[in-house]
């Protein structure tokens, strides 16, 4: 699968693009979104995430920024561990719940098409119920109970502290869990040196050494196959499993954010999904 809704996703990635630019370097200059155009009209037979990622690595060389997110992402980090002591108290030992407010932490992206981030629905809207697709609380928590490894790949800044309490936990539930993230910036994500310094030796961390996602990168292909589960976070990692043609056992934990998402999935917008894929 290319992609869920071609036009929809091309007309995606070229207004996040333009956004960005306009954004950080006050661009006003038209043979600059033309030549954003022109790169982004030569990626679209390539599919979805090379779309997003090779776009993107084009607006760091205009912008000569290779993390133009950098100021955003700290601020994201920063407001999200100021309510940690929140969804701890939400959640106690209940490993349900906190698959469920990781999904709902995923509201942090850059502005799309048909979604724009709003930092205060991000902290509001942390506690929302999921919706629970192919899987139940009960099955989750009985699963979890009897696997001892698991793969975690993680996304956005600010989402992240929740993903490191929910990594955290599946610690103290005896799990042992290797933490996948991308090697070099892109968009808001974290990076896998970051994850290290956060996690420190309590995790195997590892770098997709580049800006793709994980489920993307071959090399790691044998690596992922080797979970009992995987945990995915967020939009772009759930499309890039589908690109890859992988068949593994994955619980994605995200927010539907755009029309082709919410059609594919039959889910309400914005709505927080827990999506156990038993392809494996």
């Amino acid at each position: 699968m290319l992609y869920i809704e071609t036009p929809e996703c091309i007309l995606c990635a070229l207004e996040s693009r333009m956004q960005e630019i306009r954004k950080f370097g006050g661009v006003d200059d038209v043979h600059t979104y033309a030549r954003i155009t022109m790169h982004i009209s030569n990626l679209v037979p390539r599919g979805r995430t090379p779309l997003f990622i090779e776009s993107f690595d084009l607006i760091t060389r205009i912008l000569n920024n290779e993390d133009p997110h950098a100021d955003e992402k700290r601020e994201l980090e920063d407001t999200a561990s100021l309510v940690i002591s929140r969804l701890i108290n939400d959640a106690g030992n209940d490993i349900a719940r906190y698959l469920e407010i990781a999904a709902a932490a995923n509201s942090v992206d850059v502005p799309m098409r048909d979604y724009q981030f709003d930092i205060n629905d991000f902290v509001n809207k942390l506690l929302e119920e999921a919706v629970w697709l192919n899987t139940s609380r009960e099955e989750l928590t009985k699963l979890l109970g009897s696997i001892g490894d698991v793969g975690y790949v993680v996304d956005n800044s600010g989402e992240f502290q929740v993903d490191a309490l929910l990594i955290r936990k599946l610690i103290d539930m005896g799990l042992r869990v290797t933490v996948y993230a991308r090697g070099m910036p892109y968009e808001v994500d974290v990076t896998a040196d970051y994850v290290s310094k956060v996690l420190g030796d309590k995790v195997r961390v590892v770098s997709t050494g580049n800006r793709y996602p994980a489920f993307y990168n071959k090399g790691l292909w044998r690596d992922l196959g080797n979970h009992e589960l995987i945990i995915s976070k967020g939009v772009g990692n759930f499309e890039a499993y589908l690109e890859s043609g992988l068949r593994l056992r994955v619980l994605f934990l995200f927010r539907a954010k755009c029309g082709p998402m919410i059609r594919l999935l039959r889910v309400p917008k914005n709505s927080p999904v827990v999506y156990l894929r038993r392809d494996k």
